[in-house]
C-alpha cells in the first residue's frame, strides 16, 4: 500500500534473513527481520550516503508515490526494504514471492542501542544478487532473529546479527572496524560497502562510539503512531 502525499520517510536496517525476500531465493520456513529507522529522509533532504544499504531506493519510490515493492522487484532484488519502510516497526516477514508480515512489534528493545558507520564506499545490490552465499546460515540467522523478536529478547537478535555478519565475511566482504563495546555488527543490506550496523548494550556506549568515529551516526527505531 502506498501512503499518499508522503513528505518524509524512514529508511531501514536489516538484522537477518536478507536475500530470502528475493523471489528466486525464497524458501519455506524462512524469515526476514528488519526495522524502520529515523532520522527520516525527504526528496530534498537526504542525510544518509547514497547506495549504502538502508533501503533508500524503496524510500525514494515511496516518496514519489510509486509502487515501491514493484520498483524493487523490477531491479531484480527483494521486497523487504519498501515493505518495512511502509509498515514501520520491528518486523518479521515470511520468505516468499511477495511481502507477508508474520509479526510486528514495538521498537522499545532497540531504543538508544544502534549506530551506523559508513565504510567509505557505495555498494550495488543488484550486482551482488547472484554471488555464491550460504543460504542455510542465512535461514538460521533469520529464524533466530525471528525468535528474538517473538520473545522480545535483544540478546537473541544480536546473536542473529553476528551470524549474519559471519556469513557476510565468508561471502568475501572485508571485516568491519571493530569496537570493544559493540556487541553485534553487520553490513547493512547487500554489503560490500555502504553502512555497517553496530549494536550496543547501552545508550552511553552507543553515544561514545558515535563521538569516536567521524563517519558514525546514531539511529533510532521508528514505528508509526496510530492516531
Amino acid at each position: 500500500m502506498i501512503e499518499k502525499n508522503m513528505k518524509v520517510s524512514p529508511v531501514r536496517v536489516d538484522f537477518a534473513g536478507g536475500w530470502l525476500d528475493v523471489p528466486k531465493f525464497s524458501v519455506p520456513g524462512g524469515y526476514i527481520v528488519n526495522c524502520s529507522i529515523k532520522p527520516f529522509v525527504s526528496l530534498d533532504n537526504w542525510i544518509y550516503e547514497r547506495q549504502s544499504g538502508l533501503g533508500g531506493s524503496g524510500a525514494w519510490a515511496a516518496l514519489n508515490e510509486k509502487s515501491a515493492v514493484t520498483e524493487e522487484l523490477n531491479l531484480g532484488v527483494g521486497w523487504q526494504d519498501p515493505a518495512v519502510i511502509q509498515e514501520t516497526g520491528l518486523c518479521i516477514w515470511e520468505s516468499g514471492k511477495l511481502p507477508k508480515l508474520h509479526l510486528k512489534r514495538n521498537v522499545d528493545i532497540l531504543e538508544g542501542k544502534m549506530a551506523l558507520l559508513y565504510t567509505g564506499k557505495q555498494h550495488d545490490t543488484p550486482a551482488t544478487v547472484d554471488i555464491d552465499r550460504d543460504f542455510s546460515s542465512i535461514k538460521i540467522a533469520g529464524r533466530i532473529a525471528a525468535l528474538g523478536v517473538e520473545r522480545n529478547d535483544y540478546s537473541l537478535l544480536c546473536k542473529a546479527v553476528d551470524i549474519s555478519y559471519e556469513t557476510q565475511i565468508d561471502e568475501g566482504m572485508e571485516e568491519l572496524i571493530s569496537y570493544e563495546k559493540c556487541i553485534a555488527k553487520k553490513y547493512c543490506g547487500g554489503g560490500y560497502g555502504g553502512y555497517g550496523l553496530y549494536m550496543f548494550d547501552t545508550r552511553d556506549d552507543r553515544d561514545i562510539f558515535v563521538k569516536k568515529f567521524d563517519d558514525a551516526m546514531s539511529i533510532e527505531p521508528y514505528i508509526r503512531e496510530i492516531l
